[in-house]
């Protein structure tokens, strides 16, 4: 890992870009410690469904709080558009990294939004490279923009949940079964006979299972 002056002699005395700490699942503990990065909800999710559109949480928070949640994650959409967005992001998470000794620091890509198009897409790849040089941090994203991963060779600091619904197109589900990802879904509630592993848990700090090697998931609409 880096400490703070190491990373500013890197990177420069960056801007520090908007992250949050968490939320009501991902909180972080004695051992864990959570950065969130969120986008605009739908417009920033190029393959969204209709289910998803509709079951959309990060919505409704935006509807409800237009000009603090929606302001500061258009923002975000700004910041993420500048030339010099890989190197802001990277200085934002390992200078976040060099302040905790905490054996984890994962790294939610998209509570809200997507990635929205290939060099966003490509951007993300380069912070994760970036950031190898902290083993303890660890990426994860459940998304819907399968196109800007297909045969990709994603970093083995990189957890990629497919996101599907009961509507995800079938071309969609080719594309996951080619790449062999990772699944996460929901569902209205449990049912019997699949391989899926069943996620009940209120505290992502101590389950982990969706950013560990854990195959298929599934857990009910929240």
């Amino acid at each position: 890992m880096l400490t703070k002056k190491q990373v500013v002699a890197k990177y420069g005395k960056r801007t520090r870009l908007n992250t949050s700490d968490g939320n009501l699942k991902l909180v972080s503990n004695a051992t864990t410690r959570f950065i969130v990065w969120n986008l605009p909800a739908v417009i920033t999710c190029p393959n969204a469904t209709e289910l998803c559109k509709k079951f959309c949480y990060a919505k409704k928070a935006e509807i409800r709080f237009p000009e603090d949640v929606g302001g500061y994650r258009h923002q975000n959409l700004i910041e993420s558009r500048k030339a010099d967005f890989v190197e802001n992001m990277t200085y934002t998470i390992l200078d976040i990294a060099a302040g905790t000794k905490k054996k984890y620091i994962v790294v939610r890509i998209h509570e809200s939004g997507d990635f929205y198009n290939k060099k966003y897409t490509t951007d993300w790849l380069q912070i994760m490279e970036n950031c190898k040089v902290d083993e303890r941090i660890k990426f994860i994203a459940y998304t819907k923009s399968f196109k800007f991963f297909d045969g990709v060779k994603l970093p083995k600091n990189f957890s990629l949940r497919a996101s599907i619904w009961a509507d995800t197109k079938q071309a969609d589900i080719e594309t996951i079964k080619r790449n062999d990802w990772n699944i996460y879904t929901a569902v209205d509630h449990f049912q019997t006979g699949d391989n899926f592993t069943r996620c009940r848990c209120k505290d992502c700090a101590t389950c982990r299972k969706c950013w560990q090697n854990y195959k298929d998931i599934r857990c009910e609409i929240h």
